[in-house]
């Protein structure tokens, strides 16, 4: 047994007197003005400001001793640990609220259900949400979430309290795994995501409004209403990849062909000036509230758009000092990775324009190796910081793949295989991986079970799928296998690649009977 583990057991008594059932009245953690009670009654949302020290001091110490119980399988005490933090600072989204999501996890793991204490702490949830006091519904919701973590209505319930509360980044992050979870359920509840695109458009995070309204649309092709938002939103969001003109389609910015196919074609004009009158407006709202990081966080990301960028970071870094806390790191990176992407989006508009210049090749080149490096280092950070989101397993896997790092890849995709979203893409990443392995029969597998899995025969990545499984068929010599598959896709698409191609030419090697087994040449990426 591990040192803490045995220290949690033998003080587990004298430390439960200590922590407050979550739900009862126990007292209150320091607050910033001085320890005054707010009043029972108020139905005001939670002060933004910033922790004291103090009670900073004292969520980090329960949370560091929370992670240590969680590692030595001490799930019951880690638990109350971490909710006696989240009663000190609820607005942690890392060490609190995730830490306390995997110590739940690990302890469901082992076959532990909910029980009455599940039960008792959503009819808390409810007394206090009725009284207006929606820091100890909060509480209490989270306390019964523990006992039951990949309950779909809990993790919603606990969404709409933090957004009552003001909490917008964790009630965006409940509203995220509400959202990956009711996905796996047989009926998807629509309003885990448009209360997520709701929340996303507060933050000006457009494109990720779009995301979210895209998943509704699928759940519920009926209503139309959820098509025209996501149009509008859609428009806004072209902005973030500086597009000023004219948005025609919104098949360019919605890609769920269900209701694109439905959707009329309308023009929509977004102008500079609109996105200035933003920034006004968000500029307004820091200066009256300067110590807010939130509110710093929306106005970082309106400056990255307008192209202040060293602006953008800079307001980021001054959340990131103020609070510690790592979303605002994360914020700032994602702007750095984006600014990679325009740079070199750039440079091969000017590729395009001018293919002899090599200098240009070579700049790209040199930036993309950056690229690679910078994005790399950032999502093996990422991971270690959020160990169970499959979606930066997924991106790790990627960079690892691009940096040749194969069997690294492989681990990475083979865990991000458990998230439905992105199982199909994992498998084909896995089938890549092993085909650059010369693992030849590995990759078939992969690949046909993808195919098996995935029913859009014809989108970029069924047909994608295909080819990757005509190659490996072909490195393999099995030639009759090879052209059934790239007949199929030149039936579908006669332009595709190289399979015209490669279909004529492995026929006429059939007809002649050479038998002669081609060179490996590595599947593609779409986009590569």
């Amino acid at each position: 047994m591990c040192a803490i583990g045995a220290c949690a057991q033998n003080d587990v008594a004298t430390e439960a007197k200590t922590v407050p059932e979550p739900g009862k009245q126990e007292p209150e953690a320091p607050e910033p003005n001085g320890g005054r009670a707010e009043p029972e009654s108020s139905e005001e949302p939670e002060s933004t400001e910033a922790l004291a020290p103090e009670v900073r001091a004292m969520a980090d110490g329960c949370f560091e001793r929370a992670k240590e119980a969680t590692v030595c399988n001490n799930f019951e005490y880690g638990i109350r640990l971490y909710l006696e933090g989240l009663r000190y600072n609820p607005r942690d989204i890392e060490r609190g609220h995730r830490g306390l999501r995997d110590c739940a996890l690990r302890r469901s793991n082992q076959g532990k259900g909910g029980g009455l204490e599940a039960l008792l702490g959503q009819a808390r949830g409810a007394f206090s949400q009725m009284l207006g006091r929606h820091k100890d519904t909060l509480l209490a919701l989270e306390a019964a979430w523990a006992r039951d973590p990949q309950n779909v209505t809990l993790m919603m319930q606990l969404m709409q309290t933090a957004r009552r509360l003001e909490y917008i980044d964790v009630a965006i992050w409940f509203g995220e795994l509400a959202g990956e979870e009711t996905l796996r359920s047989k009926k998807p509840q629509k309003q885990a995501f448009t209360t997520l695109a709701d929340m996303y458009e507060g933050q000006a995070r457009f494109q990720d409004a779009v995301n979210a309204l895209s998943q509704a649309i699928r759940i519920d092709p009926s209503d139309r209403s959820l098509d025209k938002r996501a149009r509008d939103l859609a428009a806004r969001a072209s902005i973030d990849e500086g597009k000023l003109e004219e948005v025609a389609d919104f098949h360019e910015q919605v890609r769920d062909r269900a209701q694109a196919a439905s959707s009329a074609t309308q023009q929509v004009i977004r102008t500079r000036e609109q996105l200035d009158a933003q920034y006004e407006q968000l500029k307004a709202a820091l200066d009256a509230d300067p110590a807010n990081p939130a509110k710093m966080q929306a106005l970082a990301i309106c400056q990255a758009r307008r192209g202040h960028v060293d602006e953008a970071l800079e307001l980021l870094q001054t959340a990131l000092d103020q609070t510690g806390e790592y979303r605002f790191k994360s914020r700032m990176d994602d702007i750095r990775m984006a600014e990679f992407r325009r740079v070199l989006r750039r440079i091969n508009e000017q590729i395009e324009a001018e293919p002899d210049r090599a200098d240009l090749k070579g700049k790209r080149r040199q930036i993309t190796e950056k690229r690679n490096e910078f994005e790399l280092d950032i999502y093996q950070e990422r991971q270690k910081q959020y160990p169970t989101d499959m979606g930066i397993r997924f991106e790790l896997g990627l960079r690892q793949f691009r940096a040749g790092q194969h069997d690294d890849a492989i681990v990475s995709f083979q865990t991000s295989t458990r998230d439905p979203k992105r199982r199909i893409q994992s498998l084909n990443m896995l089938g890549q991986c092993f085909y650059a392995k010369e693992l030849y029969l590995e990759a078939q597998g992969q690949f046909q079970s993808a195919i098996q899995q995935y029913e859009m025969a014809t989108d970029p990545l069924g047909k994608e799928l295909r080819y990757n499984l005509a190659k490996t068929f072909e490195i393999q010599g099995n030639a009759t296998q090879a052209i059934e598959w790239y007949s199929v896709i030149v039936q579908q698409d006669y332009q595709y690649r190289d399979v015209a191609k490669r279909l004529e030419t492995l026929r006429k090697q059939t007809a002649q009977d050479e038998g002669g087994q081609p060179e490996p040449e590595a599947p593609q990426q779409e986009g590569d």
